[in-house]
């Protein structure tokens, strides 16, 4: 098998694996072959060797956002944003697959990582409470220099509105790409790992994720202060939804792995398609599901049942 071949290579030649980790980040699209690798090694081999790969799979990002070189805002905006989402994703990776080799179960990852988000926007809100006015004048300026370079001009009513809807969520959504971005990469390592050493695992692990009932009253906590506009619930909120609705996929993957029938693969793709084309609704309804399934524990009555 031609993975299990380059796997071996990979867990076998240490300084060879550092430098190709090093290269292959440079390459647009497949370039986040690079933290892979290093979260694959962290798992199967060392926690010490993974941190130099994940050390190697950064420095590239980190080379390219302190390049010199006057930016105009917008592309600063745009660069900033890239790179500080590529840098803590990655080393929140490689920190998850430490969890994870230390036999972590992915509801607890999710929820620790939920946890620290929440945490990183709170700190941050307290250092600096109008960080949301921040935002707000960073995203005119982006605008600005966006319509001027493309010509597209919204009215200004239109722009201000945009600015005031994303500008109480800015902080939150940052940090919830962060954490979205590396637990996709900790998920597609895991992968790597299951398809060569332990087929079938990943996804009895992925089918099985629970949240603490602690994490459901703070989530219903969350949801009434933010109904009354407390600022820093609302912009903890993506962290939150995204938490849940991990928790409610995978509920919902559960069921669809208790049918038999071959059509199995259309029901799966029209629930992502609906999930996408119904957003945001989509998303409460399957936070829904998660905290429905902290209190039913949905998977035990189906199992009963049967």
């Amino acid at each position: 098998m031609r993975l299990q071949r380059i796997t071996n290579y990979l867990l076998t030649h240490r300084w060879q694996t550092v430098v190709l980790t090093f290269a292959i980040t440079f390459i647009p699209v497949i370039g986040t072959l690079g933290i892979l690798i290093a979260a694959l090694v962290t798992l199967r081999k060392s926690i010490l060797e993974g941190a130099m790969l994940a050390i190697a799979a950064t420095l590239p990002y980190a080379m390219v956002f302190f390049l010199p070189g006057r930016l105009e805002p917008s592309a600063a905006l745009v660069t900033w944003a890239t790179m500080g989402v590529a840098i803590a994703s990655n080393f929140f990776t490689w920190v998850t697959a430490v969890m994870l080799r230390k036999q972590a179960t992915f509801s607890t990852i999710f929820q620790v990582s939920a946890l620290v988000g929440v945490l990183i926007v709170s700190v941050i809100h307290l250092i600096n409470p109008n960080v949301a006015d921040w935002w707000g004048q960073a995203l005119q300026a982006y605008y600005q220099e966006v319509q001027t370079a493309t010509g597209v001009f919204k009215t200004p009513e239109a722009q201000i509105e945009a600015i005031n809807t994303t500008k109480e969520y800015a902080t939150g959504l940052m940090t919830a790409a962060i954490l979205f971005s590396a637990l996709i990469q900790l998920i597609a390592a895991r992968w790597w790992q299951a398809t060569v050493f332990s087929p079938g695992s990943l996804r009895r692990e992925l089918c099985h994720i629970r949240l603490s009932p602690l994490a459901g009253v703070l989530f219903v906590i969350s949801l009434v202060l933010s109904y009354l506009g407390n600022s820093v619930v609302l912009d903890i909120m993506p962290i939150l939804y995204l938490l849940f609705c991990a928790a409610g996929l995978s509920v919902v993957h559960y069921l669809f792995g208790l049918m038999h029938s071959p059509t199995r693969w259309f029901w799966v793709l029209l629930l992502y398609l609906t999930l996408i084309f119904s957003w945001p609704v989509s998303v409460m309804v399957i936070s829904l599901i998660a905290l429905l399934d902290i209190g039913l524990d949905v998977r035990k009555r189906v199992v009963n049942k049967v």
